[in-house]
Order: C-alpha cells, then sequence, then structure tokens
C-alpha cells in the first residue's frame, strides 16, 4: 500500500466551473468511442492531453484482431487470447472481446476506414505472432491513425460532443464516494472544475515512464495516478510488455516495428547475422512478445550489443513497400532502407496491461467513475497482451463504457465537490531539472523486462524520495507527481508478486507459482490483495501475502 496524498495540487486554484453529462478524459479510440456512444444520450465533453490526433492509437501500426475469415472463428481468437494472457486473461471479458470484433471492423469499414482488400468484398488478413490464424485487418501499418482519424470526423460533427484539446486533467473530484468531475488545466493555463454525472478514464497507458518506447511522449500514467488518488482499485500494474521490435532513432526515440513485420517473414538476427529465435522458442520470431523479447535480451547480452538485427531483405521489395510504408519512409528519413538494409531494433516500453480495474461495462469500484482503453484493466490481457488486440479493446470496452455512463444518472445539484485544500507540500528530493530522464533510467534499472527483488526495492526507495504534490502554478512538477505515483504502482506490483508470469520476469523467481494465478489489486489506504477476476466479485478476493 502505497501512503500517497489525496490530492495532487497542494491547494485549490481559482477555477471556472463548466458542466457536462459525461466527461472523457482522453481522446484516442477509447475515448472517442465512449464519447461517442455516450453522445447518442447525453451531452459529452472530450478532454485531450495533446492535439489531436496525439494519442497511442493513432500510433497503433499493426492492426485489429479479428476472425473474419471462413477458417477461423471468435472461439479461436478467445483461445490464442487466453494462451498468451498467461493464465491471467479473463474468459469472460476475452469472449466479450472476441465475438464484438466481426461486427466493429465491418462496421468501421462503412464508416469508410479503408482497410486492406485481398478481393472485393474481403479484408486482407495478416498474422502476427501468438495468433492461430490470419485475422489481422489493417491499413498498410497506419491502421491506428486511420481508424483514430475516422472516429475524430466523426466526433467534430457530432452536435453533443465538445473537444478541447491541450487540457491536463490533474485531480478527480468528489461528492461523497462518488467521482463528480475533474480538476483540469486548459492550454491557456487557465483552471476548470468540469462537473459530470460520469467521468470515464481513457488517457492511455505509461510506456513514456521508461524513456525508449513506442508511445507518445505523454504517455506517462496520469490518469491512472489519478484515479488511485480517488481510491479506485488498480489492478495488474506489475505487467508492462516490452514490444521487443522498436528503431531508436538518430534523434534518440523510439520508433516501432510492427509484429507484422515478423508475421510477413522477417527474421531476428544477432549483429553478425546468426538467427537465434528457434533456439529460445519453436515458434521463433513469431511467438508471444515477452518470449520474444528475453530471447532478444539474451542475445544482446551474449554478443555485447544494445541491438539485434530485424532482416526484411529477403522478402520482395513490393511487399515491403506494400505491407510497410510509413516504417519505409520513416527509416529512410534516418539514411537506412529497410529493402537492402536489416533494421536495428531492441526491445521497448509498448503497453500496459494492468490499470483501472473495471467491470465489462468499465464500470471502477467507485460510483461516477468508468475506465477504458489501456488506462483500464478489463482483465482481457492477462499478463501479456495477445498482439493487435490493444485498439479491438478500445473500441469494444470504450464502446460499453460510453453506453453505461449514460445509465449513471445526473449529478445531485447541491453537494460541493472535494478538491484539495490548502497544504504545504510535503519534504522530499528536489524535482531534478531532466526528471523524465531520471525517472526512465530508475524504472529501466528496477523494472524493465528482467527484474529481480533488489533492483525493485532499489527503485522503490529511489521513487519514494520524489515529491508526491506540486502548487497549482507549476504544471511540470504536477505531471511529474502523478507519472511517479503509476511508476511506484508499478513497481510496487513487481516486488509482490514473486513469480515470473507473461510480461512479468523476475530472475529471483523464474517460474510461475500456481499461487500467483490471480490479479493483484491495489488500492490508496488499503493492503493489496488478490482477485480471481478482474470484473469485481468481492466473494472472489483474498489478502495478498
Amino acid at each position: 500500500m502505497l501512503d500517497v496524498p489525496r490530492f495532487v495540487l497542494t491547494a485549490l486554484p481559482p477555477a471556472a466551473l463548466t458542466t457536462t453529462g459525461v466527461l472523457v478524459i482522453g481522446a484516442g479510440a477509447a475515448g472517442l468511442t465512449a464519447a461517442l456512444a455516450a453522445a447518442e444520450r447525453t451531452t459529452v465533453t472530450v478532454l485531450a492531453r495533446g492535439a489531436l490526433p496525439e494519442s497511442n492509437s493513432a500510433w497503433a501500426q499493426g492492426g485489429i484482431a479479428a476472425a473474419l475469415d471462413a477458417s477461423d472463428s471468435p472461439r479461436a481468437h478467445v483461445a490464442d487470447t487466453l494462451v498468451a494472457g498467461a493464465g491471467l486473461a479473463d474468459e469472460a471479458a476475452v469472449a466479450t472481446l472476441a465475438h464484438a470484433a466481426p461486427g466493429l471492423m465491418r462496421e468501421l469499414a462503412t464508416l469508410g476506414v479503408p482497410f486492406a482488400r485481398s478481393e472485393p468484398g474481403a479484408f486482407a488478413l495478416g498474422l502476427e505472432g501468438g495468433h492461430s490464424a490470419r485475422r489481422i485487418v489493417h491499413v498498410g501499418d497506419a491502421t491506428g491513425l486511420a481508424v483514430t482519424l475516422a472516429l475524430i470526423a466523426r466526433a467534430r460533427a457530432h452536435p453533443h460532443i465538445t473537444l478541447l484539446e491541450g487540457w491536463q486533467a490533474v485531480d478527480l473530484l468528489t461528492q461523497g464516494e462518488r467521482v463528480s468531475g475533474v480538476l483540469a488545466r486548459d492550454q491557456a493555463g487557465r483552471w476548470h472544475q468540469v462537473h459530470a454525472g460520469a467521468t470515464i478514464i481513457a488517457s492511455g497507458g505509461a510506456g513514456a515512464l521508461y524513456g525508449l518506447t513506442s508511445n507518445q511522449p505523454t504517455a506517462l500514467g496520469e490518469g491512472i495516478a489519478m484515479a488511485y488518488r480517488a481510491g479506485a482499485e488498480l489492478a495488474d500494474m506489475e505487467f508492462v510488455q516490452f514490444h521487443p521490435t522498436v528503431y531508436r532513432t538518430r534523434a534518440g526515440q523510439g520508433f516501432l516495428i510492427t509484429e507484422a513485420a515478423r508475421g510477413e517473414g522477417g527474421i531476428l538476427r544477432t549483429p553478425a547475422g546468426a538467427r537465434f529465435m528457434p533456439a529460445y522458442d519453436p515458434r521463433g520470431e513469431l511467438a508471444p512478445r515477452d518470449v520474444v523479447t528475453r530471447g532478444i535480451y539474451a542475445a544482446m547480452r551474449r554478443t555485447g550489443s544494445n541491438h539485434v538485427l530485424l532482416d526484411l531483405t529477403h522478402l520482395p521489395r513490393a511487399t515491403i513497400e506494400h505491407h510497410f510504408p510509413t516504417i519505409c519512409a520513416r527509416l529512410r528519413e534516418d539514411g537506412l532502407d529497410p529493402v537492402t538494409t536489416p533494421i536495428p531494433v531492441a526491445p521497448a516500453a509498448h503497453y500496459l496491461m494492468g490499470g483501472i480495474r473495471t467491470d465489462l461495462d468499465g464500470a471502477t469500484s467507485l460510483p461516477g467513475l468508468y475506465a477504458a482503453g489501456e488506462a483500464a484493466c478489463t482483465g482481457v490481457h492477462g499478463a501479456n497482451r495477445l498482439a493487435s488486440n490493444s485498439l479491438l479493446e478500445c473500441l469494444v470496452f470504450g464502446r460499453r463504457a460510453g453506453n453505461a455512463a449514460t445509465r449513471q444518472g445526473p449529478l445531485p445539484t447541491r453537494q460541493r465537490s472535494a478538491a484539495p485544500q490548502p497544504a504545504p507540500v510535503p519534504a522530499g528530493a528536489p524535482l531534478p531539472d531532466s526528471w523524465r530522464d531520471t525517472l526512465a533510467a530508475t524504472m529501466r534499472a528496477a523494472a524493465g523486462p528482467l527484474r529481480d527483488g533488489a533492483g525493485l526495492r532499489a527503485g522503490a526507495d529511489a521513487l519514494a524520495a520524489w515529491p508526491q504534490q506540486a502548487a497549482p502554478d507549476d504544471p511540470e512538477s504536477i505531471t511529474a507527481a502523478n507519472a511517479t505515483l503509476t511508476a511506484r504502482l508499478i513497481v510496487a506490483g513487481a516486488l509482490l508478486r514473486e513469480e515470473s508470469r507473461g510480461g512479468h520476469f523476475r530472475s529471483d523467481f523464474p517460474q510461475p507459482e500456481e499461487r500467483w494465478q490471480a490479479h493483484l489489486v491495489q488500492t490508496r489506504g488499503q493492503a493489496p490483495f488478490l482477485v480471481a477476476a478482474i470484473a469485481p466479485a468481492p466473494a472472489q478476493a483474498y489478502a495478498a501475502d
């Protein structure tokens, strides 16, 4: 249990009051889908952290999983997802996801998303690691952007949706036990209390905590931290997926090389040219991501290199150019042509399987608060997300959350929302000027793909010394305080889970343990506990050791 202040702000700044039927924090695929569903019944306000379409959804390359081939089925999609989840994917959530997928893909196609076709009327289906059939629908290697742009266009045109770009949500507000909205800062630095009948957090994941990542720089887990401060249950925070193949640009940023590159025949080699993955798993390059990540790390250690090579040069030029135009263009900007030269890659933080614990309709443990997308933990991904299930989760559970939020009912009109009260900034180490780099280095050392108790304890101690609150006139320190809280929650979960499973690998506990085949729940003010399933079921809960 982390002892943290209820609010990240030390005092309540003067704030304008705004009301809306449903408030959505985040404007990626999950947030926009939720907003469009809710707007059929009420007014909706969407707060976007940056400018549209800046979100992890827009950066998603590989595609969306859906059983659309005559030889495939949602049941097979469920089975593959459960295997990838390493014993922790909840079957009810997975079935909800897989059975909704085919219809959703057809619906997106009718809305104008230009999915690739193998012939008129038939989707071109790709293959990715962990899938037993070709079931990945895609728009080249920019599927997320195409889907997000279509959703943005619909949201902009909807008369009941207000899109506000450049807004930073910092603290959830409550009336009694019920979440009543958010305290947020607009792009001009003005403060607002946005009150709503229901609030949906769809703020994305936390990959940017690690520095080298496939995520947007704003993916710092701030929405997750806000929910924890307000008392919401979080689950599975220790399970961070590292994408095996991320290219470090000349500017030092991570650029994801999609899983589909291996699905189309890409081969992983050492810098000397030797193929190595079959020695670690019979599925080779198409093994689940956690297996491929550890195989790459082992090869890097053995060769003393900070990268391996993803080789596409044996594939036809037309195949590479057709399937991966965005990747080709970006690499050529850096002077590397993937048609003729293998791509240097290394694992980088990619996806958070954990998040705010929800039921199948996005409801959290707090009345009035919902969550969807990567900020949520629905039980779909378990300990390791199956490739191309992320955008699908945003669409399926974003819609369910949006529909459910409209059933919450309006706020009582005569109650005052709880907000920060004046308090001194707690003592602690001053915020480093380069706090993002310092935080990233701490997270990579403590809670990277290979972990152990000593490193996790050192990381926990280092993070505990960071400031936990900030003044209203210091937006960078506000961001740092909430980001650091999410980092602490990841480290705390990884330290508690004394086993290796899926994306969580501890060298001091290298095997999975039956007693840990459960979800670890963290809540402010309570001891951590384990549950058999993510969908709230108190009778299934028992105390964590």
